[in-house]
């Protein structure tokens, strides 16, 4: 006869559960990652944000009454018969045509120190060349200070107001303006006495005016905002579940009879 036996309870603890979801508290690596993340889409953010603010900073306060942003004026001043801005290329081919209203407008603005009459054109580059070839001038190479290439050579053979390629000038006495709706293609600034007589010399500034440039800050503020946001979120999302507290959870012994 076999005597039954008491067989003593489990006292084993049950093994722990994580939290609900499935997810561990503490750091990890995806948590990790997304602070990192998040930290660099946060500079990013405020690196838009900052630029943005500065470019709508700059349209509010940078611009004249006329709506241009425009430099100090320079005095640009050569010994031969005209000072030459080469080399201006915004592109020729089909693929390059862009919308009048995206170039926006250059303004020249020149007046002769001396007084006199003075001349100031934008012209296609290569009918330019063909008026000036052979006419000594300076071509300038910085502005910023003035520094030019002398090109030596007699005088023109015409008054540049005599000629018909110019897509915009302003010829007179006193300050002149010259307001020019840019367009694509190879340009040539040039500066003359109107008559076309050597040594030329001038007080000049040069202004730009763009209708998008206002919406290039707001764009750069949104995006801002936006990367900036989503970093905030990674990052907050990232600490709150490594500090979470798992739920207490009961454990159960196993008891035999």
């Amino acid at each position: 006869m076999t005597t039954p036996t008491n067989t003593p309870p489990n006292t084993a603890p049950a093994p722990a559960t994580p939290p609900p979801g499935g997810e561990r508290a503490g750091w990890n690596a995806g948590r990790v990652i997304a602070v990192v993340f998040g930290s660099l889409g946060a500079l990013v953010g405020v690196a838009l944000l900052v630029a943005g603010a500065a470019v709508v900073l700059a349209h509010a306060v940078a611009r004249d009454d006329d709506g241009y942003y425009t430099s100090g004026t320079e005095r640009l001043a050569t010994g031969t018969y005209a000072i030459v801005a080469e080399d201006i290329d915004l592109g020729s081919d089909a693929a390059d045509v862009v919308p009048e209203d995206v170039l926006g407008h250059i303004r020249i603005r020149a007046e002769r120190p001396g007084g006199g009459d003075l001349f100031v054109g934008v012209g296609p580059e290569r009918e330019v060349a063909g008026y000036l070839r052979g006419v000594a001038r300076a071509e300038v190479d910085d502005l910023d200070p003035p520094r030019y290439t002398t090109m030596r050579g007699g005088p023109p053979r015409r008054p540049p107001s005599a000629e018909r390629f110019w897509v915009a000038s302003a010829e007179g006495p006193g300050r002149q303006a010259l307001d020019w709706e840019v367009e694509t293609g190879q340009w040539t600034i040039v500066a003359m006495n109107a008559d076309g007589a050597r040594r030329v010399a001038l007080d000049a500034d040069i202004g730009a005016k763009v209708g998008w440039f206002l919406w290039v800050g707001i764009g750069l503020l949104v995006v801002g905002l936006l990367i900036l946001a989503g970093g905030v979120a990674l990052i907050v999302g990232a600490v709150r579940r490594a500090s979470r507290r798992p739920a207490p959870h009961a454990s159960f012994s196993n008891t035999s009879l």
